[in-house]
């Protein structure tokens, strides 16, 4: 079960023999951090905090969508027809995933930061996935990539990735890329490079706000200490990068810490150990930290590229500085507090209300934080990789590359599709079974009454109205009550 879902680098077959990585193997194993290897860069590993079975969240989905009074149906169908067989949600990981990230969006949108309520303004965040691109009256498209990937090409994203759980998906791959080809630029040097994860004390009565200040502040004045600023030529220091994780636990509390990557202009690893080793300790006693050394952590990553070692290495560590808001491993991270609320896993309503509380005072706090620090120096030396990887988190979300499209949507349907929330179920049946999955599915809703598909002048299918007749309030929001003042 642990390797179908989980995506594990098999090019290591193709750096060693199997006998070095059965060995390997052997090692990482006993040591129990192969545990934390697979969980740690999982694709789905915002599932692993979820208490219920991919099945059961197929079967959650499904109660949503077709047994609820919020979506009416066109009428009650034997559930032993094919029809509904084609309907149901399906029960693979990946379909599960990608309407869990749907839900958890939705619940996000709710959310207002103080800023955003004073202005009387509404967040990116409410357009991500649902509104058009401006000026445009073109159909949305649903596309595919050149991985094979289906996906709606016309509607708006947020790039928010301390706020939306899709396109932080998408920017922190990216960032993935970055961080891996940065390493591997170093690494074709025959160049070391450290890894060092620095934390301070915190307790269940200490602010996120608190918490985050005393750590960048400290550590903006650490690096000015005159043991690292005056030996920073004799250390062959080359430039660092930096990211923020932040992690929560209801014994105590939020919980931020960086890792960062130290760039060596050697590969003297005896020499960058004993660095690092008083570096941490130095750390967790700098002014009031008051840390242990025990919850401090470094590495090196050598420059030898075709181990083992050094392959399973770069491999973590870039999905380490790169997934901390996803991944849930460790804890609960502010997403995986959306995850249980989209799906329900939650004891109470005081339950659900402080896993809502984790997620607000996380999006309150992190505005306009940046999520990956790379150094001046480091950018002038690698100026030319830099310069073809690096991007905007808006350019990032916005960036696709559209190998074929399958199918066009008129906006009356797509404002419908978003309105049942059927999004993540229009990609789920194109997959299964094509532009036949999605028509039975949209049928099955009374507010598709009249659906028809045309053929554009490229021989796309379009999905729109016919020519029947729709009533006068078609576009009008349904009022139920009126109140008098």
């Amino acid at each position: 079960m642990l390797f179908r879902r989980h995506k594990f680098p098999f090019l290591l077959f193709q750096i060693i023999d199997c006998e070095v990585f059965c060995n390997y193997l052997r090692f990482y194993y006993f040591t129990g951090a192969i545990i934390d290897l697979f969980r740690g860069v999982s694709k789905y590993s915002i599932l692993h905090n979820i208490n219920y079975s991919a099945k059961e969240l197929a079967q959650y989905f499904d109660n949503q969508y077709f047994n609820s009074e919020r979506y009416p149906r066109a009428e009650p169908l034997d559930n032993n027809t094919v029809l509904v067989r084609h309907i149901n949600h399906p029960e693979d990981i990946s379909s599960v995933y990608k309407t869990l990230l749907h839900r958890m969006r939705n619940i996000a949108k709710k959310n207002y930061t103080l800023k955003e309520t004073k202005e009387k303004r509404k967040p990116r965040i409410q357009y991500c996935g649902y509104s058009v691109n401006a000026n445009s009256n073109q159909p949305v498209r649903l596309c595919k990539n050149d991985n094979g990937g289906l996906f709606f090409n016309g509607v708006a994203n947020c790039g928010g990735y301390w706020r939306c759980p899709v396109c932080a998906l998408k920017i922190s791959e990216n960032k993935k890329e970055l961080l891996s080809g940065l390493i591997g630029a170093h690494q074709l040097k025959g160049l070391s490079i450290g890894f060092l994860t620095l934390t301070v004390r915190h307790s269940k009565f200490d602010t996120l706000k608190k918490s985050l200040e005393k750590i960048s502040n400290n550590y903006r004045s650490f690096q000015n200490q005159r043991f690292f600023s005056r030996n920073k030529v004799e250390l062959g220091f080359m430039g660092q990068v930096k990211t923020l994780e932040i992690t929560y636990s209801f014994t105590n509390g939020w919980h931020p810490h960086l890792h960062i990557l130290f760039f060596y202009n050697h590969s003297d690893n005896k020499k960058i150990e004993k660095f690092q080793k008083e570096f941490i300790s130095k750390w967790f006693k700098y002014k009031d930290n008051n840390g242990t050394l025990g919850a401090q952590n470094q590495q090196v990553l050598t420059a030898d590229i075709k181990s083992l070692a050094g392959y399973l290495s770069k491999y973590d560590i870039t999905s380490e500085m790169t997934k901390g808001q996803i991944k849930s491993s460790k804890g609960l991270t502010p997403f995986t507090a959306l995850a249980k609320i989209a799906c329900g896993d939650y004891a109470d309503y005081m339950e659900k209300h402080r896993l809502y509380g984790v997620y607000s005072t996380y999006v309150e706090q992190t505005q306009g934080k940046h999520f990956v620090n790379i150094s001046n120096t480091l950018r002038e030396e690698y100026s030319e990789f830099m310069i073809e990887f690096e991007k905007t988190d808006d350019e990032i979300v916005n960036d696709v590359t559209i190998d074929e499209v399958l199918l066009k949507v008129s906006l009356p349907i797509w404002k419908l599709i978003c309105k049942n929330d059927l999004q993540p179920l229009v990609l789920i049946k194109y997959k299964e079974n094509n532009l036949e999955g999605v028509y039975n599915l949209l049928n099955y809703f009374k507010d598709f009454n009249g659906l028809d598909i045309e053929i554009d002048k490229d021989d796309i299918p379009v999905l729109t109205f016919g020519y029947c007749e729709l009533p006068e309030n078609f576009y009008k929001p349904k009022i139920t009550k009126t109140w008098k003042v």
